[in-house]
């Protein structure tokens, strides 16, 4: 009743998602407005059009259950006849080999993954309803399944419906509505409804128009459907009603004021044994199984069914799935609220004991626990902590409520105080809430504590600072640590000292961070630990190639990495080796060996969740260094959102930049101002950020792309002698060429001078890298005005696949020798880099060599187009072509990455660069498309 634009809008999504097209309607509303109902009509609507439907609900007293709603909507069970359910509900459980061997979350990230993959699996067969009710009730881990599913699946038949109340509602849920709306969710506010549509419903109730009376007393429903239906059966039942002709008539004002006050009225007419079961089943939940309350109440089932008769002759209580259900959950909601305080605690706490006792999972029954104990029960706090570490894995932030109610209902001075404490705080860690995890710890290190605790309260608040990028405090708190380091072991020592090594290393000081490994390095390999001996290396590697011994940082890594293929523990740490050395293949121009490292890394099924964002970037980068720009640009945009997922402000502003520099390179001066706008506070900060020098390349190449050379020149020389003064060489083939061709053109030779020898010096301490040595001669090149050091460098750079500092050479050789008249071979040069910018689609950059060929005197012939058309099968990139034909044979995005060793993250946006391209709306029309083309 009442709801025909909001019957509208969800018929539209049915027939949208008929059609192949993604959407997500989100319902909002008070309880006993009509969500529902709604959805059932939704429901009713997407069977009649022949979509599957997959529904959950969330219940009162489960939000420490880890993806509850998920797990009823796709019957995620190890019970599951579906042998990949039943794998997922393994995981579920936490009791698999795999699960225990997984760093804490990581199994989180693996079931949203699977979920998923389940659910784009679902949809290859046909359209897909998914929907979750009640999420006001939800754990925290569903939200995130919800969220991802809609996000990655935004190009499949899939309609996610999703219900809340408008309030109160956790803050987890408010952001997944949130995320949900930005994504362009479409929201049904459900409002009360109109006199005129109370006045249909209760002639739809009676068969006969309400009187005036009637009509007036109805208005105290306020609109709301279940309050006026209720107070309508209610004066039936009472024998209230009179029919007068065409009308109905109440004989009566007397009237409760609410749905708990006529349930509270009923629950007087009930006897007492079935008031007292009413109470229990109230405390279990809104849907319960008779055995459970029988448990709980110890007394036989046939009693317990016969006694619940009363209630459902009273309309309180109705059947579903062999579960005895409240009419409604304000019915639940009224029974429960009129059990006195006192009462529902010790009913709850009872609950939790039968419940366990009868094999419950602690995770199915810590909700009780949590509302039933109170302070001094030493036995619900045990409980909580064994529950905590079974959630840990798979929902970081249901481990923090837990422990935080088991801190509550400890006695002051308990023992365990201290454990708890540490506890709260690891768990905080692992879910993200770093900022408190670190003032927590420093809270209980700053007063007398108990020495256990004392390693693990340091070990965490230095990994708190460090995810804040709190270098100085880290180094702070390690020296601290290491100086009173009675009571560490050699492990922990390592630990420390590699979260020292890494917070000198990027505050500016690589050759302390470089002594600081070394330490850990020798203390690991004493104590004979492979997992230390891979964390104290990677430190070192990290030391070593800031400070530009790119070689010797490749031997750091592969051992590093040979010693965690051989080792059992490593799946015990947050740490992936393969992506550590994936960078430092990088650093050496071994390009190609760095992204196979990369999708190791990604394919590797331990660890991914913690290096998800870094690895994307890292891939991405690779692509846009070898000039794969088409597939560069997906990649750093996936980079981009996990890292936002994350909080990473240094890797979202790292993929601004490499966007902004394809931007310039390809002449849109729009669009690279837009990406560029985000970048300027770490760029602007004091100190710079870690990663300030490929900001000031993307920053000094627009401004020197609208004609302001000075203004490019100065961002560039900040951030040179920001390095330079920590001795730090890891950006100089982004900063030195750029600089030194700036400060000639601007008349500052001595810092071009400065800049040369410095590079030179630099040079010798990597001389296996090609494109340190060409750059080293680029700059000595220019400088000098050397043709000959020009034409070396030329050659050095052939010998690596980078795009910008071969064509780089090519421009800067091409210059030089045009100087001294060898316009043949200058000729020849730019023709060279004309060719490497056009293949990379850097439009601007090529019109810019092709100027530089007719001041030479030579006009370039017309070329036939060298980039891709902007539409059809000619358009898509390699990486494309190879997605879509994937796709086409039925692959999900998941299998699709897997066979191409990227992320599924990085897949989705591929694909809908493909659907662009190709003018297709769907996954089927899609394959189509393809096998139509192929053909």
């Amino acid at each position: 009743m009442g709801r025909e634009a909001e019957l509208a809008t969800a018929a539209d999504a049915v027939r949208d998602l008929g059609e192949g097209r993604a959407s997500v309607l989100t319902i909002e509303g008070e309880a006993g407005i009509g969500k529902t109902r709604l959805v059932q009509s939704i429901v009713d609507d997407a069977r009649a059009h022949q979509v599957a439907v997959f529904s959950g609900q969330a219940h009162p007293f489960e939000r420490t259950r880890p993806f509850g709603v998920v797990a009823e909507a796709l019957g995620l069970s190890r019970r599951s006849p579906d042998p990949r359910r039943a794998a997922i509900g393994v995981l579920l459980g936490g009791r698999s080999t795999e699960a225990s061997a997984a760093p804490a979350g990581d199994i989180q990230y693996r079931v949203v993954e699977e979920v998923v993959d389940l659910v784009e699996t679902l949809c290859a067969t046909g359209p897909v309803l998914l929907v979750a009710e009640d999420l006001h009730w939800a754990d925290s881990a569903t939200a995130l399944a919800i969220l991802t599913v809609s996000r990655q699946l935004s190009l499949s038949p899939l309609l996610v419906v999703v219900t809340a109340r408008s309030s109160p509602r956790p803050a987890d849920v408010e952001r997944l509505l949130d995320d949900l709306a930005a994504g362009h969710a479409r929201t049904l506010k459900l409002q009360p409804l109109t006199s005129d549509d109370v006045t249909v419903l209760a002639r739809d109730v009676l068969g006969a128009t309400p009187g005036q009376a009637l009509t007036a007393m109805l208005a105290k429903a306020a609109g709301n459907p279940l309050w006026a239906t209720a107070m309508l059966r209610s004066l039936a039942d009472d024998g209230m009603l009179r029919r007068a002709g065409d009308t109905v008539e109440v004989s009566t004002s007397d009237l409760p004021a609410s749905v708990s006050d006529l349930v509270f009225r009923r629950l007087r007419d009930l006897p007492p044994a079935t008031l007292e079961l009413l109470q229990i089943a109230a405390v279990l939940g809104d849907a319960v199984s008779l055995r459970d309350v029988a448990a709980v109440a110890r007394q036989p089932s046939a009693d317990v069914v016969r006694q619940l008769g009363h209630a459902f002759d009273a309309q309180l209580l109705d059947e579903s799935d062999e579960r005895v259900v409240f009419r409604h959950q304000l019915v639940h909601d009224a029974i429960y609220q009129h059990i006195p305080p006192s009462a529902r605690r010790l009913l709850h706490r009872e609950a939790a004991v039968v419940l366990v006792a009868a094999g419950a999972d602690r995770l199915d029954v810590a909700d009780h626990l949590m509302l039933g104990a109170e302070r001094g029960d030493v036995q619900a706090v045990t409980w909580l902590r064994d529950a905590a570490r079974e959630a840990s894995s798979q929902a970081p932030s249901v481990t923090v409520e837990l422990l935080r109610r088991a801190e509550t209902l400890l006695p002051a001075g308990h023992p365990e105080e201290d454990a708890v404490a540490s506890e709260v705080i690891q768990a905080l860690l692992r879910a993200g809430q770093v900022a408190e995890a670190s003032s927590r710890a420093e809270a209980v290190l700053a007063r007398h504590h108990a020495a256990e605790v004392d390693t693990p309260l340091r070990v965490g608040l230095l990994g708190a600072l460090a995810l804040q990028n709190r270098a100085d405090e880290v180094i702070a708190v390690a020296q601290a640590s290491l100086a009173d380091s009675a009571l560490l072991g050699p492990a922990d020592r390592v630990m420390i000292l590699a979260q020292q090594s890494w917070a000198l290393t990027y505050s500016g000081d690589p050759r302390s961070g470089e002594a600081v490994a070394t330490r850990g390095v020798g203390i690991a390999e004493q104590a004979r630990d492979a997992a230390m001996t891979v964390w104290a290396l990677t430190a070192l590697l990290v030391a070593v190639g800031r400070q530009g011994r790119f070689g010797e940082a490749l031997a750091h890594g592969r051992r590093a990495a040979a010693l965690a293929a051989g080792s059992q523990d490593m799946r015990s740490l947050p740490l992936q080796p393969k992506f550590f050395l994936g960078l430092a293949l990088f650093d050496c121009d071994l390009v190609d060996e760095a992204r196979a490292a990369y999708r190791e890394a990604l394919a590797d099924e331990f660890g991914s969740a913690w290096w998800l964002s870094e690895t994307l970037m890292a891939d991405a980068e690779a692509s846009f260094v070898i000039g794969e720009w088409d597939d560069a640009v997906p990649g750093l945009i996936a980079g981009e959102q996990a890292a936002r997922g994350k909080g990473n402000e240094l890797l979202v502003a790292q993929s601004l930049a490499y966007r902004a520099i394809i931007a310039t390179g390809a002449g849109d001066l729009h669009a690279a101002n837009e990406l560029t706008a985000g970048i300027a506070a770490p760029l602007n900060g004091s100190p710079l950020s870690y990663n300030a020098g490929v900001l000031a390349f993307a920053v000094s190449g627009l401004k020197s792309a609208e004609g302001n050379h000075q203004g490019a020149y100065d961002v560039l020389l900040r951030c040179w002698r920001f390095d330079a003064a920590r001795e730090c060489r890891y950006y100089h083939r982004r900063l030195a060429p750029d600089l030194v061709r700036l400060a000639l053109a601007l008349g500052h030779h001595e810092v071009a001078a400065e800049v040369a020898a410095d590079v030179a010096t630099g040079s010798a301490l990597a001389p296996e890298v090609p494109t340190v040595r060409s750059m080293a001669l680029r700059c000595q090149g220019l400088v000098h005005g050397d043709v000959e050091a020009m034409l070396e460098a030329v050659a050095l750079a052939r010998r690596a696949p980078l795009l910008v500092e071969h064509a780089g050479a090519c421009e800067d050789a091409a210059r030089v020798l045009a100087r001294v008249g060898r316009r043949d071979e200058a000729a020849a040069l730019l023709t060279e880099a004309w060719d490497r910018y056009e293949q990379a689609g850097a439009g601007a950059w090529a019109g810019r060599v092709r100027g530089e060929l007719r001041a030479l005197g030579i006009r370039p012939g017309p070329r036939g187009p060298r980039r891709a058309p902007d539409g059809g099968w000619e358009s898509l990139t390699r990486t494309e072509r190879a997605v879509s034909r994937l796709v086409a044979e039925g692959l999900t995005n998941g299998a699709v990455a897997r066979q191409l060793y990227i992320s599924p993250h990085t897949v989705n946006t591929h694909l809908r660069h493909v659907f662009a391209k190709l003018g297709v709306s769907n996954r089927v029309t899609l394959a189509t498309a393809v096998n139509h083309l192929i053909e």
